[in-house]
Parts: structure tokens; C-alpha cells; sequence
């Protein structure tokens, strides 16, 4: 098989790409509470059952 510069660049860009996947996944952007991040798990909860909640009662739950 015959490697040409082309081949290199194309396998160092696939492999950009895939390192800047990582790091976003490795580093988040911002830190969460763990009450924002219990809130998100209920969310995800209730979506993953088909729930629909209207967005007055959702704010309103968040609040109490």
C-alpha cells in the first residue's frame, strides 16, 4: 500500500476531529448544580414515558 500526503492529511484531520469530540465530552463547558443536574435526570424521565407537561406547570415546578 502506498501512502501519500493526502492519505496523511486526511488521517490527521479524521483524527482532529475525533480528539475535539473527546475533549468536549472529557471537559464540560459550564458545572451544574446537583439539583439542575437531578431536575435534568426528571426530565429525561419523564420524556423517556411520553409525558407532555405545559410549559406554565414545568416554570411553576421549578420554582417551588
Amino acid at each position: 500500500m502506498t501512502v501519500s500526503l493526502k492519505t496523511i492529511y486526511s488521517e490527521i484531520k479524521l483524527l482532529r476531529r475525533e480528539m475535539d469530540i473527546i475533549r468536549s465530552a472529557l471537559i464540560p463547558e459550564e458545572k451544574i448544580s446537583s439539583k439542575e443536574s437531578e431536575e435534568l435526570h426528571l426530565i429525561e424521565a419523564k420524556m423517556k414515558k411520553g409525558e407532555k407537561t405545559r410549559l406554565q406547570d414545568a416554570l411553576e415546578e421549578l420554582n417551588v
